[in-house]
């Protein structure tokens, strides 16, 4: 939390990791409580990692950036209705209300300080003893029994019969089984049902994911309750989109039941919405796959901007096009040399509308020269007709990406090679040519996606014997 307190810092992904955490160390506290009040923090962390995203947004003048900031305030509300009354928010329901009012970006920092300073409650791993007995000379005094608190923790979630990851990936417009798991401490008297249901910040239109409800159980307490339902998302999302956040709330039913509840656990569901048969990227599913493998782990990085990586992954599309098509129609028989490479891929990105004239050939930084580059992530290219390459006959060009990146004020940059050697085995997987190297520097790394090109490829009837 203290390191979103800087303005360069874009560690919205650390934070909504953290949250996810706390989701799962609710569950082992003894007192209800006490778990309430880390998944109220866990939440307000979300809300964080919002702000942070807006002020990133801000900066960078990206289209629509108060999306963001509305999407906190939303969850804000959301935060005061579920913890209306409750114990867990009183820690923290003074710092919270700064979300209602912020307006300007120089405020995240202050609210990221307030909620880094907030004290929470120290955990307990067992349940406490609520029963003592005193004994003195001539008298005995039983303690006062304190009421067990209500809790309802969440255990697991199960998509397709599988444990739902951090950020698991559904196929839009497609049915898919949810299952849940949940522990009762105890069933208040007059209560009926118990009805867990899903919020979320997105509208309500774009998914369908459903109601559990459950009777009262005829066992003892504690009760652990299981029920499968279906969850549709109805639409898609695009490339650059967060992916979409689902949370669980418990009420007892009939409403004048005793409540609150102390809900704790994993409840909060992050969801992935792409339809890549529907809305390719590159036209190649493996590719598409592997592209979005890099978005995630990129994005799971510190300090780097979402404004820059839109604009790699922005890059990568024709590039990574071209990449399929080079294995599939065998292309790149005529280039000869690094120059007729580089005229092949700067043709190749200026034909794409979303880039044009916006890519620069031969710009200078860091005392050199880079052969391309779009919107300040550089483009290095180099050409091989020596020997047949492996992908990590790449990394010895790294070192010069690097310093090209860091010297226009960027974590992210792009290494492109051709090998275009004879060939007189079949060609490999385009898609294994596509990998994400971290490069370590004195300031955490700069990520440089690896790209290599097959040309040269033999005839298949060549390589018959």
């Amino acid at each position: 939390m203290l390191g979103a307190v800087d303005l360069r810092s874009n560690n919205a992904t650390q934070l909504r990791h953290a949250a996810n955490e706390l989701d799962g160390v609710g569950p082992l506290y003894g007192r209800a409580s006490t778990a309430a009040v880390y998944d109220a923090f866990a939440d307000l962390l979300r809300s964080t990692a919002l702000l942070v995203e807006w002020r990133n947004a801000v900066v960078n003048a990206e289209l629509d950036a108060d999306r963001f900031l509305r999407g906190a305030k939303e969850r804000h509300r959301q935060w005061f209705k579920e913890y209306k009354d409750a114990g867990a928010r009183a820690s923290l329901e003074a710092v919270a209300r700064s979300i209602e009012v912020i307006t300007s970006i120089d405020e995240v920092a202050v609210v990221c300080g307030q909620f880094a300073r907030t004290p929470l409650p120290i955990g307990v791993f067992s349940d406490p003893e609520v029963k003592r007995r005193f004994e003195r000379e001539d008298i005995e005094v039983e303690a006062r029994e304190i009421p067990e608190e209500l809790a309802v923790a969440f255990l697991r979630f199960q998509i397709d019969g599988q444990p739902a990851a951090e950020t698991h990936f559904l196929t839009p417009n497609e049915t898919h089984d949810l299952e849940i798991e949940v522990r009762v401490s105890r069933w208040p008297d007059h209560a009926t049902h118990l009805v867990l249901m899903p919020l979320s910040i997105e509208p309500r239109v774009s998914y369908d994911f459903p109601t559990f409800e459950f009777k009262k159980p005829s066992d003892d307490p504690p009760f652990k309750l299981h029920d499968r339902g279906r969850a549709v998302l109805r639409i898609a999302q695009g490339l650059h989109a967060r992916p979409y956040e689902f949370k669980y709330a418990a009420v007892f039913q009939p409403d004048e039941t005793e409540q609150p509840v102390a809900v704790v656990g994993q409840r909060t569901l992050r969801i992935e919405g792409f339809d890549l048969v529907r809305n390719p990227v590159t036209g190649y599913v493996a590719i598409d796959q592997t592209i979005v493998q890099i978005r995630d782990r990129i994005r799971a990085k510190p300090r780097i901007l979402a404004s820059d990586l839109a604009n790699l992954l922005t890059a990568l599309k024709p590039i990574c096009s071209l990449t399929g098509r080079s294995v599939q129609d065998a292309l790149f028989r005529q280039v000869s040399n690094e120059a007729g490479f580089q005229k092949e891929i700067r043709d190749e990105l200026r034909r794409d509308p979303a880039i044009g004239s916006e890519l620069e050939e031969h710009p200078k930084a860091a005392g050199g020269i880079t052969d391309l580059s779009f919107r300040g992530v550089r483009i290095e290219l180099k050409f091989s007709d020596s020997r047949p390459m492996a992908i990590a006959d790449c990394d010895q060009f790294i070192d010069q990406v690097v310093a090209y990146v860091v010297g226009t004020g960027k974590r992210v940059g792009i290494l492109c090679v051709l090998d275009n050697s004879k060939k007189t085995v079949p060609a490999f997987p385009a898609e294994e040519g596509i990998v994400l190297r971290s490069m370590p520097t004195n300031e955490g790394t700069v990520e440089v996606v690896v790209i290599l090109i097959q040309g040269g490829l033999a005839r298949p009837s060549d390589l018959s014997r």
